[in-house]
């Protein structure tokens, strides 16, 4: 049997023909290609987004407003937008020009055709304790009775009555201390609702004067 064996000639060598080797090699550098490729697609789409240009509202007030696309919460087309309510979270530092931290979050429709309504003072007034206590830049402080809708808010009027400018804010902790004041204001024949941070009411002059370069009739 052995012997058998023996004189059975061996397996001649497998040879790996030229061609074979181009194929392999040629498969190596396809797969690392798509490799590659697939790191520089995912680093193209991981990247931060160019910011946009400017969105102009063109129906909303007498003017065309032309205002920057990283402000609008709710983002229209890029370049142009028509709608009936605009939504923005603008930096104080962008609004009044002065290094203040935080945002204020305005709400910009077109006010109704109805006649001057009547001062934050007059319209609370059933509502506020006899208290008035002046505070920081011309606000004056009202607190609201225990029990009434507005319990756990004070309201901020300026020069008196409140018709230029008047803030409710809570008084307690809120979720988002970024909102804790609430106002409302009329710019020409706009209706704008604002929220900001309490912090920033000894800036309500700077930010009001802000908005009516943005939104009043003349930029």
């Amino acid at each position: 049997m052995r012997a058998a064996r023996a004189g059975r000639p061996a397996s001649p060598p497998v040879l790996h023909h030229p061609a074979d080797r181009r194929l392999i090699l040629s498969a190596a550098l396809g797969l690392a290609g798509s490799l590659a490729l697939t790191g520089v697609v995912a680093a193209w789409l991981a990247r931060p987004s160019a910011p946009a240009g400017p969105v102009v509202v063109s129906n909303l007030a007498p003017r065309p407003l032309v205002l920057p696309a990283a402000w609008f919460v709710r983002p229209g087309p890029a370049t142009e937008a028509t709608p009936e309510r605009i939504d923005l979270a603008i930096p104080w530092t962008e609004l009044t020009g002065s290094v203040l931290p935080g945002l204020m979050r305005v709400t910009a429709t077109r006010a109704p055709e109805t006649e001057a309504p009547l001062s934050p003072a007059r319209r609370y007034a059933r509502f506020l304790t006899a208290e008035a206590q002046p505070v920081a830049e011309g606000l004056m402080r009202r607190r609201f009775r225990a029990g009434t809708p507005f319990e756990g808010e004070d309201l901020y009027l300026a020069q008196g009555e409140g018709s230029r400018f008047a803030a409710r804010c809570a008084t307690g902790a809120v979720p988002d201390p970024d909102a804790a004041c609430l106002s409302e204001i009329r710019i020409g024949s706009l209706s704008v609702r604002l929220r900001f941070s309490a912090d920033r009411l000894p800036s309500w002059s700077a930010g009001l004067a802000g908005l009516e370069r943005l939104f009043g009739a003349t930029p």
